[in-house]
């Protein structure tokens, strides 16, 4: 006859096993999804964090720009008339040696009285000690390079003695740019 065992402890010992596997696989399946629960709300908090931080900060760019906005047209307004200061420097530069020019070409009997400029135009008057010195003005002038004599006006002998003249230069089309 054989011998009867008792599983019983046995199947006992092993459901409980096995209720502890699944509990374990469970519990360990529910706090995974808990984890990933609480990590996807922790990361949807921090999103909606930045979403208001980045809008607050454009908020804040926007007020600064407009706020800067005047004080960056006035600066702009200086940079422009710096710039057309600069460009009337530069006129006055080119002037120079236009006048510096002019006045090389005055014979040592010859000395303005009166210089003009409109549009292009030079008129220059002045006196001269005699009728010589007056023709060596005239061929000077007409050497000029950024100049061409336009039409002379009266010449006359004042009361001391001294020849008046008065000339009309033309600014030439070739140094036009350079005025």
């Amino acid at each position: 006859m054989t011998a009867n065992i008792n599983l019983l402890p046995w199947r006992q010992s092993r459901r409980y096993a096995r209720l502890q596997w699944w509990g374990a696989l469970l519990s360990g399946s529910l706090l995974v999804i808990v984890g990933i629960a609480l990590g996807y709300y922790a990361l949807s908090r921090v999103d909606n964090r930045v979403d208001l931080l980045l809008a607050d900060a454009e908020k804040m760019r926007a007020e600064t720009l407009i706020a800067l906005k005047p004080r960056l047209q006035q600066r702009q307004q200086q940079w422009q008339q710096a710039q057309q200061r600069e460009k009337r420097r530069e006129q006055m530069r080119s002037w120079q040696s236009v006048l510096q020019g002019v006045a090389e070409l005055l014979p040592e009997q010859a000395w303005l009285t009166g210089m003009t400029w409109q549009q292009d135009t030079l008129e220059l008057t002045g006196l001269t000690l005699n009728v010589a010195a007056l023709h060596r003005l005239e061929t000077q002038l007409r050497k000029h390079p950024g100049f061409q004599l336009g039409s002379s006006g009266e010449t006359r002998q004042d009361a001391q003695g001294h020849w008046q003249f008065h000339y009309r230069l033309i600014r030439s089309v070739m140094h036009a740019g350079a005025l």
